[in-house]
Order: C-alpha cells, then sequence, then structure tokens
C-alpha cells in the first residue's frame, strides 16, 4: 500500500486537526525554553571573559532562529504532513537522508533531550522542597514523569496541547518578571543592577585564549537553548488552517524567543558578574537564576527573597515540563511518518481509532528516551569518582558535565540537518517550481542561503574546535545506516504481499 493509498484509506484512523495557531505558537516556544536559558548563562561564563561576546551570541542565535524559521515556514506550507524536517530531507534528497535525520531527531536528539530534562526537573523539584532524593528515588521520579506525559499524549494531540498552553504562558509571563527586575532595582534605587558587571572582565578563572574558541563554545550553548523551534512542522497534519497559523507560529515564536532571550540575560548579567556566575557553577547547589533573582529581590526583606528563589524553582520545573511534553508530543510524529513510509517499526504507523494519536510512536519514543536516562545514569553511578565526603557533589557536577556534553553533541548533530533542511528550500524550488506554496520565503535566494550560510559556519567552527564531539555524533549516525538498510530489505521482501 502507497503512501497516498494509506492517507486517503478510510479504515486506517487518520490524525485530527484540532490545534489553533496559539496552541502552534506554544509548541514553538514551550519546546525550545526548557533548561537552556536558566542553565546556560552560567556555561558561557565559563567560556568567556566578555559579557559583550556573549550578549553576541545570544543575538546571533535569534537571529539564526529567525531567519531558518522563515526558510522553513515555506517548506511545512509546501508539504503540510506529519514528520517535519524529516519529509523536507525526503522529499529532496532521497529515503536514506531521511531516515538518518529521523533516527538522529528521535532516537537521539529529542531522547537525550527528554532525558535531560527530567533529569532537571527532578533535581529542581529536590531543592524546591529541601529533599535530597537518593540515586533510586532520582530514577523512580524521572521514569514515572515521562510515563506520565507519554500517558497523557497518548489520549490525543489536544490534551498534549492544553499543557503546552499553559505551561508556556506560565514560563514566559515569568521570565518577562524577571527581565523587567532591573527596572524595579532602578525605581527602588537598590544596587542589584550594575552596569559595571556588563562591561567588566573577570579576574579568575580558566577560559579560552581564543576569541573564534570563546564563541564556539558559547554558540554551542546558546544554540541549545534555541534549539527545537522546527519540532512544530512535525504535527502539521493536526494544526487547523496550516497555510496561515504555520507561519505564525514558527516566525512569530522565533520573534518572542529572541527579545525574551536577550531581556534575561541582561538581567542575568546585570545582576551577577562573570566570576560570580563562575562559583555559582562550580556549587551544584545553585545556580543563576536563584542567584539573581534573590540579589534583585534583597532590598525588601528574607522572605522576599526566599520567596523569589523558590518561584524561580518553580518555574524552572514548569519550564522543563513544557519541553519534556513537547519531547512526548511532536517527535513521535515523525517515528509515525518513518513508519508510514515503511523506514521504521511499521506498529509506529498506528492511529488510535478514538484519540486519533499515533499512540504506538508516542510509546516508543517514551521507550527511547527512558532508556537513554537510564544508560547514562548507570555511567554516572559508576564511574568510581571516590569515597570521600565531597563525593556526592562530585557526582551532582559530573551529572552536570555530562549534560552539557549531551546538549552539545546533540546541537552539532540537529544543526547538520538543518543545514540540509534549509538546502531543500534550493533543490525543491528547482526541481518542483510548479509546486503550490502558500509562502514563499522573502529576500529568496539572498535570505536562505544567508540561513544556509551562518548554520554551515557554526558547524565548520564546532567541527574544528571539537573533534571528538563531530567524531561522535557522525559515528551515531554511521551505526544507523544497517539499520536502513534492514528496514528497506523488509519493505522490498515485503511488496509482493502487499501487492496482491
Amino acid at each position: 500500500m502507497s503512501q497516498e493509498e494509506l492517507l486517503n484509506n478510510s479504515s486506517s484512523p487518520s490524525l485530527s486537526k484540532v490545534l489553533g495557531k496559539w496552541s502552534a505558537m506554544a509548541m514553538v516556544v514551550g519546546a525550545v525554553i526548557g533548561s537552556g536559558i536558566f542553565a546556560k548563562p552560567a556555561a558561557n561564563a565559563t567560556a568567556s571573559d566578555s559579557v559583550s561576546l556573549i550578549m553576541i551570541g545570544w543575538i546571533a542565535g535569534g537571529v539564526i532562529t529567525l531567519i531558518s524559521a522563515v526558510c522553513m515556514a515555506e517548506l511545512s506550507l509546501m508539504m503540510p504532513k506529519a514528520g517535519g524536517t524529516y519529509v523536507y530531507i525526503r522529499q529532496a534528497y532521497g529515503r536514506l537522508p531521511a531516515f538518518l535525520s529521523g533516527w538522529n531527531e528521535t532516537i537521539f536528539f529529542q531522547s537525550t533531550a527528554c532525558a535531560a530534562l527530567a533529569v532537571y526537573f527532578t533535581m529542581t523539584l529536590g531543592t524546591t522542597i529541601g529533599v535530597e532524593f537518593s540515586s533510586l528515588e532520582i530514577v523512580f521520579i524521572v521514569l514515572g514523569l515521562q510515563a506520565s506525559l507519554v500517558t497523557i499524549n497518548c489520549l490525543g494531540v489536544v490534551w498534549g496541547g492544553i499543557i503546552q498552553n499553559i505551561t508556556t504562558v506560565i514560563k514566559v509571563s515569568v521570565l518577562v518578571a524577571i527581565a523587567c527586575l532591573p527596572f524595579l532595582a532602578v525605581i527602588v534605587e537598590g544596587d542589584s543592577f550594575s552596569t559595571t558587571n556588563l562591561a567588566s572582565t573577570p579576574l579568575g578563572g580558566e577560559r579560552p585564549d581564543s576569541v573564534i574558541e570563546m564563541f564556539t563554545l558559547i554558540m554551542l550553548s546558546v544554540m541549545w537553548a534555541y534549539s527545537g523551534g522546527w519540532m512544530v512542522t512535525s504535527v502539521a497534519e493536526e494544526i487547523k488552517q496550516p497555510e496561515k497559523n504555520l507561519s505564525f507560529a514558527l516566525i512569530g515564536g522565533a520573534i518572542v524567543l529572541m527579545a525574551v532571550y536577550i531581556a534575561v540575560n541582561v538581567s542575568f548579567h546585570g545582576a551577577l558578574s562573570l566570576d560570580e556566575m563562575v562559583e555559582i557553577k562550580e556549587d551544584p547547589l545553585r545556580d543563576v537564576p536563584q542567584e539573581a533573582v534573590g540579589k534583585y529581590l534583597a532590598f525588601g526583606s528574607a522572605g522576599l527573597a526566599k520567596f523569589g528563589k523558590a518561584l524561580i524553582n518553580a518555574v524552572i520545573m514548569v519550564s522543563a515540563l513544557s519541553a519534556l511534553n513537547t519531547g512526548f508530543l511532536t517527535p513521535p510524529r515523525v517515528l509515525f511518518a518513518m513508519a508510514r513510509d515503511n523506514m521504521f517499526i511499521r506498529s509506529f504507523a498506528k492511529v488510535h481509532p478514538k484519540t486519533r494519536a499515533p499512540y504506538m510512536a508516542i510509546i516508543g519514543q517514551g521507550i527511547a528516551s527512558m532508556s537513554i536516562f537510564l544508560i547514562v545514569t548507570g555511567l554516572v553511578l559508576f564511574t568510581g569518582l571516590g569515597t570521600d565526603g565531597t563525593q556526592e557533589a562530585r557526582n551532582l557536577n559530573t551529572a552536570g558535565d555530562i549534560f552539557d556534553q549531551l546538549t552539545n553533541t546533540a546541537v552539532f548533530s540537529s544543526t547538520v540537518f538543518t543545514v540540509l533542511t534549509l538546502g531543500a528550500v534550493f533543490v525543491l524550488r528547482k526541481r518542483e517550481p510548479d509546486t503550490p506554496r502558500p509562502y514563499l520565503v522573502p529576500g529568496y535566494p539572498v535570505v536562505p542561503a544567508l540561513a544556509l550560510l551562518v548554520n554551515g559556519l557554526f558547524l565548520i567552527l564546532v567541527a574544528t574546535d571539537d573533534l571528538k564531539l563531530s567524531a561522535f555524533s557522525i559515528g551515531f549516525l554511521i551505526i544507523s545506516i544497517p539499520i536502513y538498510y534492514a528496514f528497506s530489505r523488509s519493505d522490498a521482501e515485503d511488496s509482493p504481499a502487499d501487492n496482491e
């Protein structure tokens, strides 16, 4: 049975168009704002001795995201199908590159991200309620949280969308409030916001000597914070009037993210010097958002500052929960599309007749994420870091290092396919000039060429700066090639029966 026959077969339940433009935008913003804006400012402080360079990085990341979103809008409206970038790469380059794209996005990138977000949520929960969870308790909480979100998303995209809308409104509202704290500091004539912090260079700490190396490390952190903006394209089949709402969500979401991220980082750096941020990063029980908010609210009672820190913890948990929910909402649609193309486990193409959710693909995504979490947890627990009294802190720092390495690797591999997707704009314009395109990239070919150039330069910078990271990412893709041919062979063996 061909793809079009499967789509048009009335006996096969189809995906429902139930998401409006605000739900679609909430997916863009909610998928992106997760751990990055809270965890990465401290990482940037260890990478550079210049706040100006760090802010240039956040601005550059926003511009890259915006011009890339414009290109994604053309492709997503040309092919409003479940699967997102997987579909565009398949159409432009063929089945093998598409499989590698889907494999990277679902099995590696999103599974790693979901595992990291669930751990981040759990550790913040412990700090908030004043409980130091044991390793076994962390395992149960993380697995239980992921299982709960898998179950909710199996009930239908509308339920996942409701969670996304609520959590996105909460975290964006609080981030806007954080961005406004410097103005509060001026009003109360306090000294919590210091322009000296924005201009000075730190006195201590070990940082890269090269500006290029500094900027590369900054961009790795920044692009992790901006990553996930294209995930909404994976649910294109479930968005009402995609010709209007998809471009609104992609471009509008990118603008919101850029504005919020830049303003929040100005607030953080105005309250804390780079050296203070480095000290915070070295202490696993502290984080930049807590310390910055506590400093801004220090003009009031100690109780007010304490409340502010607790509120930030709660928002961090909501933020992680929102991004984690997106990880079980949109990537399964990629698995669904791959299975529908006979390029992955066939049962992943099943749609529940009542909820209209690709429930088997959602369950598969959950299993992949839980498996990666258990593997990484095992590596952390059995590394033999010593038996002295600081082992717990050292384990937490090791977990933080693993988190940074995993996110850096995920960003590199994701950008590889972002470059391929942006190139698809040119390939399909030439190969399929008459295909209807409800939205065209403005300024073609300059804008997509610029998006392709800056993403390509970022890849080159990372590849030359960290050969191990790029080699690991490429190696992970190479090991998936035999899996692709195994499914291709299975498809070829089954095709005679399918045609009878």
